[in-house]
């Protein structure tokens, strides 16, 4: 059985990725907190809703795409532009503070939203495992089951 054809695991495993996509670049923020010139970057936020619309098929993303894309046949393939593949990409932090040196990097921000991104990625996580443990009540693999 794949896990992926259930689209609320399929929701889950698409936001975990997000998370650890965010967890990267905030990590890169934090490391270049002092860099002359950086600027803080951010990705842009999952609409949660619109992802479990489209993998349930009630999306508007099960139309024919109108561009081509290259696609990896591996999630540790590198993409065309040089980035792991279904990564989203990060975008420069709009209207935040900046150093007299350039840099756009707010360490006590940064280190929040790390906190808020492990808090939410251990909240998908716990319900992965919940609805795997579902998954195996349902075929008699868990609990009291042969």
């Amino acid at each position: 059985m794949d896990l992926n054809s259930i689209p609320l695991m399929a929701a889950l495993k698409k936001r975990m990725h997000w998370l650890h996509s965010n967890q990267s670049v905030l990590s890169q923020n934090v490391a270049n907190a002092d860099t002359p010139g950086y600027k803080a970057q951010e990705l842009e936020k999952q609409d949660f809703s619109g992802l479990v619309d489209d993998l349930s098929g009630g999306g508007s993303n099960q139309r024919t795409p109108s561009t081509i894309k290259m696609q990896a046949t591996s999630a540790g393939h590198m993409a065309a532009g040089g980035s792991m593949a279904d990564a989203p990409d990060p975008q420069e932090l709009k209207g935040g503070e900046e150093s007299p040196t350039g840099n756009s990097v707010v360490l006590e921000e940064e280190m929040i939203k790390v906190a808020d991104n492990q808090m939410q990625y251990s909240m998908v996580v716990n319900l992965y495992k919940k609805n795997m443990g579902l998954l195996k009540i349902a075929l008699g693999k868990g609990r009291g089951g042969a």
